[in-house]
C-alpha cells in the first residue's frame, strides 16, 4: 500500500480529561491557524430531549475532542455512547436500537469510491457497520464530480482519502480502513478476508472476478449496483457454492481480463447488465465508446440510488432478513411513467336520520324509546317485542358476542339499559306496568330475559327524563377538564341509587391520571392483540361505505383531522404486527389517555352479582346515570377495558392468553383506583366532563324492535 499517513484522513479523538490528551488539545487551541467549535450544550440538550429519557450514564459521559488535521479543526462532541444514541435516534425505528448494535459490529468493504462513495455515504448515514474498508487507486478529477460529491479542494486527492475524510467528518468514532493502491490480485485475498460483506462498485472487470473468487473461498457475500435502471445484484457466498457472477463469466479467466480494451470491455458490460435491459439511452451509449463518447455514462442521481439500494442490502443481510442471490432492479424511469392521479376524496352517503321523530302510539313509543338503548360497538344484541299487553327482551337468536363481551356480561348491560328506556317512556305515556325477570336469573337465548306489563302505573321521576332519554348520545369529543361540582355528584349517586345501584366516581388529576394510563394499555393490548383487532374494526363503520344503521360510524369518533389520519394508519395490520414485534405500540392508546386526563370524572357502575339478571340490573342503573349525567350538560362516553368482564384466570387466557399478566397487573390497578372491595364487580366505566355537544347520533337497525299483532 502507498505510504499515506493516516493523519491525511483519520480524525483525532482527545479525551476530554486525560492528561496526554489535554496537553495536545492545548497545543491546538493555542495555535492560530486551528478553528476551535464547541456546541457540546446544543448536543447535550438534544440528548436530554430524546424519548425515552436517556440513563444519566449516558448524559454523565465524559466529551470528546476531535481534531480533523486537514481542516485545521477541532470539534467538541459527545462521548462515543452519547453521540451514537444522539446521531441514530432519528433512524429508530427503521431501526430500533437493538438492530443497530447488531450491525454496528459488522466490517464492510467498498472497492471503488466514484460509485461506491454514495454507497459509503448511506451505509455510514444508516449505522450500517463499525469498520468499513475503502479501497480505490484513483485521485478526484474533474470529471469525477458529476456522481462523487467531493469539491475542487479534493482535485489531485485519492478518492478513497476524500471519502474517508467526509466519514470521519460525520462519524469520528466510525473506525476508517483505507486501500490509497485499490485493490490487485495480489491484495485481494487481504481485503477481503475478515468482511461481513463486500461491495463491489469497481470498474476493472478483472479486480471484480478476483474478489468474487476470494469471497466464494470465505463465504462472504457481495453486493454491487449498476447505476443503469438501478440494477441491484446480490451473490450470497455466505448461504450458497455459487460461482461467481451466477456463472456469467465461468469460460473466462481473470487475468484475460485484465487485458481487455475499452471496446472488448463492452462485451463483458452487456453480459453484466443484460443487453435486453438496458435503457434506451445506455444502449445508444455504450455504441458511441471510442467514438463520440470516452467510456460510458453515469448520472449522479443514479448513482445515489445505487448506495440506497446497497445500504438495504447490507441491512438485510447484517440483521438476518430474507435475502438471496440474485438480481433486481429499481427504475426511477418506469415508475414515473407509472404515475397516476390520487384518488379523489369519496363523498359519504347521507347519513339515516329518524324521520319524524317518536311514532304517536304509546307502545310504538315504547319500543322507540328502548331502541335508542346504547350497547357495546352499537351492536343493538337485543329483540324486543310488545304487543299490548307486555314488552318482552331477549337475546337476538343471530347475536355473536366479541371476546371482550365475556359471557355476554355487557351484553346484559345493554339489555338493562333498553328495559330502563321502555320504563321511562311508560311511565311518561301512563302505562308503566312492573318488570319480572327470568325465573331462575339467568334467561336463555330465545326465552325472555325480563318482561314489562302495560298498567296504568305512574312514576313522576322516570317520567320527567322521558325527554332526555330521547336525547341520549355516546360524546367522544375532549372534555376542557373542569371538575364536577359536589351537586352534579350529588346527582349522579341519586340517579343510581334510585334504581337500586351503586356508582364510584373517580376524580382528580392523580386518580384520572392513574386510570388513562390502565385504559392506554387496554386499547394497546387490544391494538396489537389480533383477535380482539378484527372485532374492533369490525364494529366501525365508515361514513363513504354506508350501513351506519349499526356498528360506531367514525365520525362519531370526536377525532380530530390528525387523530382521524392516524387513525387509519393504527389499523393497518402490517403496522400493528411490527409493533407487537418490538413489544411497542404505547401511542394506539393516547387518544383514551388523553380524553381520560381531560375529564371530570370516571364512573365506574357495580354489577351487584355474576348473573345476568345482576348485569341487566347494572344495565339499568348505568342508563339512568347516564340521561342524569346528560340532564347536567355533562358529554357521556362508555370507555370500559377489555378486561372489564373477566372473573377469573379462565377468563383472562380466554381473553387474551399471551398477556395475562399484564391485564391481572391492570386490573389490579384499576382496582386500587376504584377503591373496589372483595367480589365487587364493575359493569361499566363511564367518562363523563364538560365538552361540546355531539352533533352525530348513532342510527339504529329497524328489525329488533318490533310490535307483534
Amino acid at each position: 500500500m502507498t505510504a499515506l499517513g493516516r493523519s491525511t484522513w483519520e480524525a483525532s479523538v482527545l479525551v476530554e480529561g486525560r492528561a496526554t490528551d489535554m496537553e495536545t488539545l492545548h497545543a491546538l487551541r493555542a495555535d492560530p491557524g486551528v478553528a476551535v467549535v464547541d456546541r457540546l450544550a446544543d448536543q447535550l440538550k438534544e440528548m436530554r430531549g430524546i424519548l425515552p429519557s436517556p440513563d444519566s450514564d449516558l448524559l454523565d459521559e465524559a466529551p470528546r475532542w476531535v481534531h480533523y488535521p486537514w481542516r485545521r479543526t477541532v470539534v467538541r462532541v459527545l462521548g462515543p455512547r452519547s453521540f451514537r444514541r444522539l446521531r441514530f435516534d432519528r433512524n429508530r425505528n427503521k431501526l430500533t436500537v437493538q438492530e443497530q448494535d447488531r450491525l454496528r459490529e459488522q466490517t464492510v468493504g467498498v472497492v471503488g469510491l466514484s460509485a461506491g462513495s454514495a454507497v459509503a455515504q448511506a451505509l455510514v448515514l444508516d449505522g450500517l457497520c463499525g469498520t468499513l474498508r475503502l479501497a480505490d487507486f484513483d485521485a478526484i478529477e474533474l470529471s469525477n464530480l458529476n456522481r462523487v460529491p467531493g469539491s475542487l479542494v479534493d482535485l489531485g486527492v485519492n478518492k478513497a482519502v476524500v471519502v474517508a475524510r467526509r466519514l470521519a467528518e460525520l462519524d469520528p468514532y466510525l473506525e476508517l480502513c483505507v486501500w490509497p493502491d485499490g485493490v490487485r490480485p495480489d491484495t485481494a485475498a487481504a481485503f477481503v478476508d475478515g468482511l461481513d460483506v463486500l461491495v463491489d462498485e469497481c470498474d476493472s472487470f478483472d479486480t471484480k472476478i478476483g474478489l468474487r473468487i476470494e469471497a466464494a473461498k470465505r463465504g462472504v457475500p457481495v453486493v454491487m449496483a449498476t447505476s443503469d435502471r438501478g440494477l441491484i445484484d446480490v451473490e450470497r457466498f455466505d448461504q450458497d457454492a455459487a460461482t461467481p457472477f451466477h456463472g456469467l463469466f465461468e469460460d473466462v479467466r481473470p487475468e484475460r481480463l485484465a487485458t481487455l480494451s475499452a471496446r472488448e470491455k463492452i462485451l463483458f458490460a452487456l453480459r453484466l447488465l443484460g443487453a435486453d435491459r438496458l435503457s434506451s439511452r445506455m444502449g445508444a451509449s455504450l455504441l458511441e465508446i471510442d467514438r463520440s463518447l470516452t467510456t460510458w455514462p453515469q448520472l449522479g442521481s443514479e448513482v445515489m440510488l445505487g448506495g440506497a439500494a446497497v445500504a438495504a442490502a447490507v441491512r438485510r443481510i447484517g440483521l438476518g432478513m430474507s435475502l438471496k442471490s440474485g438480481r433486481s432492479g429499481v427504475d426511477i424511469d418506469d415508475l414515473l411513467d407509472g404515475l397516476v392521479p390520487p384518488a379523489g376524496r369519496v363523498t359519504a352517503p347521507d347519513r339515516p336520520v329518524d324521520l319524524g321523530g317518536p311514532p304517536d302510539d304509546p307502545v310504538d313509543r315504547v319500543l322507540y324509546a328502548a331502541s335508542r338503548a346504547p350497547s357495546g360497538g352499537n351492536s343493538q344484541p337485543w329483540s324486543i317485542t310488545a304487543d299490548d299487553d307486555c314488552l318482552t327482551v331477549t337475546l337476538a337468536a343471530d347475536f355473536v358476542p366479541t371476546a371482550i363481551d365475556i359471557r355476554c356480561r355487557g351484553t346484559y348491560v345493554a339489555l338493562g339499559a333498553a328495559l330502563q328506556n321502555a320504563r321511562i317512556a311508560a311511565a311518561a305515556h301512563g302505562i308503566l306496568g312492573p318488570v319480572r325477570w327470568a325465573a331462575d336469573g339467568l334467561g336463555r337465548v330465545g326465552e325472555p330475559f325480563a318482561t314489562m306489563e302495560f298498567a296504568a302505573g305512574a312514576d313522576p321521576s322516570l317520567a320527567a327524563r322521558y325527554d332526555a332519554t330521547l336525547a341520549r348520545c355516546t360524546n367522544r369529543r375532549p372534555c376542557d377538564g373542569t371538575s364536577l361540582s359536589e351537586t352534579e355528584i350529588e346527582a349522579l349517586h341519586a340517579a343510581a341509587r334510585q334504581e337500586g345501584g351503586d356508582i364510584r366516581v373517580v376524580e382528580g388529576a392523580e386518580n384520572l391520571a392513574a386510570v388513562a394510563e390502565i385504559l392506554a394499555e387496554s386499547d394497546r393490548i387490544r391494538y396489537l392483540t389480533e383477535s380482539l383487532r378484527r372485532e374492533m374494526v369490525a364494529e366501525l363503520r365508515w361514513p363513504a361505505s354506508g350501513g351506519l344503521e349499526s356498528g360506531i360510524d367514525v365520525d362519531a369518533l370526536g377525532l380530530d383531522d390528525v387523530e382521524r389520519t392516524m387513525l387509519e394508519v393504527a389499523l393497518r395490520n402490517d403496522v400493528l404486527e411490527q409493533l407487537e414485534e418490538w413489544d411497542l405500540g404505547q401511542g394506539l392508546g393516547r387518544i383514551t389517555g388523553e380524553r381520560i386526563r381531560h375529564s371530570a370524572a370516571v364512573i365506574a357502575v357495580t354489577a351487584p352479582g355474576p348473573d345476568p339478571v345482576d348485569y341487566m340490573r347494572a344495565g339499568m342503573v348505568t342508563e339512568n346515570v347516564w340521561i342524569c349525567a346528560q340532564e347536567l350538560g355533562l358529554s357521556v362516553q362508555p370507555t370500559s377495558p377489555v378486561f372489564l368482564y373477566a372473573e377469573d384466570d379462565e377468563d383472562l387466557v380466554r381473553l387474551c392468553a399471551p398477556r395475562v399478566p399484564t391485564i391481572r397487573r391492570l386490573r389490579s390497578a384499576l382496582d386500587d383506583v376504584l377503591g373496589s372491595k372483595p367480589g365487587d364487580r364493575h359493569a361499566i366505566l363511564l367518562r363523563v366532563g364538560h365538552g361540546t355537544p355531539e352533533p352525530i347520533r348513532s342510527a339504529r337497525r329497524s328489525d329488533r324492535v318490533r310490535r307483534s299483532s
